[in-house]
């Protein structure tokens, strides 16, 4: 089990058409653009769940380099055609263009995830404009220095470092924005000051932040993975220049089924234990239910403030909740 990295190709695509929402519908699980009034389930919640490989699509984004950067081992052999190519369908997409001069916030940006995005968009479209990245810190110059630290001088940025050489460090100056925050809370923990500048500035929101930890506490991952997307969606709605909303989220989870498993979209309300088949819960009550999500969050927070959440009996009762649920 796994999942695919973002698509930001299909994406781009999606938000070039009018009303731009993409996907296979609220509440789906994969990697989708979701317009800002879609809903967002809950995401990598059980043990079940599907883990993480990276895969932007093979080649750049736009599908080939930027001309004024430098193309290592070009020739004029059948690998020049193929590239060729790959520019003209980049074309049809218009992916360079939609992207040029655009201003990003990415939350989760020291994870695996958004790294590798940051990575690509600085690599193949230097000409975005700013990205904003949503880092969990006490305080600004922490947050500065683990955007140093764990993501501008990681092994993942050396092609980056080698393009630009020298320049490096002043081109990173330019382009990204850490930013002190956190899903858990209104506004997402930035500081007002910043905030208005971000939803002034920003034309595309990329949420890659979650808690991956597959026994987790089920408030604790409710709270990040299930709430956390909401409250980005309702600061989104101050922004005066998005265009995209990208979530990034679980390809796909299958759940103790048995047999042969169909691929099928899930809509908003549908289990992953609806109608499974050779399970003890295929009974017909099972196969009516509905998923509640307002309801799955009040459990998980009610359950908290009914106990002394810092015990260890506790947190192994909401673990268990979790899985259960």
């Amino acid at each position: 089990m796994g999942s695919s990295c973002v698509n930001l190709s299909r994406a781009v695509a999606a938000a070039r058409r009018p009303g731009f929402a993409a996907g296979a519908g609220a509440g789906c699980h994969g990697r989708s653009v979701v317009a800002l009034s879609s809903s967002s389930s809950s995401r990598r919640r059980t043990a079940a769940d599907g883990g993480m490989s990276c895969g932007i699509a093979n080649g750049y984004l736009g599908g080939s380099r930027p001309p004024s950067l430098p193309v290592h081992g070009k020739s004029s052999g059948p690998g020049s055609a193929r590239e060729a190519g790959d520019h003209d369908r980049a074309d049809g997409l218009g992916i360079q263009e939609f992207l040029g001069g655009k201003n990003f916030l990415i939350t989760g940006g020291t994870g695996f995830l958004a790294k590798v995005l940051i990575e690509k968009i600085l690599r193949t479209n230097p000409d975005v404009g700013k990205i904003y990245v949503l880092i969990k810190a006490k305080d600004s110059e922490t947050a500065l220095q683990r955007l140093q630290n764990e993501v501008v001088d990681t092994e993942l940025f050396k092609r980056l470092q080698e393009i630009h050489g020298k320049d490096y460090q002043d081109f990173i100056a330019t382009k990204l924005v850490p930013v002190v925050g956190d899903v858990r809370e209104a506004n997402i923990g930035i500081a007002p000051e910043l905030a208005d500048e971000i939803a002034e500035r920003v034309d595309i929101i990329v949420n890659s932040a979650a808690n991956t930890t597959f026994d987790e506490r089920y408030d604790v991952a409710m709270d990040i993975n299930t709430v956390g997307p909401f409250r980005i969606m309702s600061f989104a709605h101050r922004f005066r220049r998005l265009k995209l909303f990208l979530q990034v989220s679980t390809a796909y989870v299958n759940g103790q089924r048995q047999g042969v498993v169909l691929e099928k979209p899930f809509r908003l309300g549908d289990t992953i234990g609806k109608g499974s088949a050779g399970s003890s819960d295929s009974s017909e009550q099972h196969k009516n239910a509905v998923l509640d999500i307002e309801a799955e969050i009040k459990l998980a927070f009610d359950s908290r403030r009914r106990a002394d959440d810092d015990s260890a009996s506790f947190s192994q009762e909401m673990k268990d909740l979790g899985l259960e649920r």
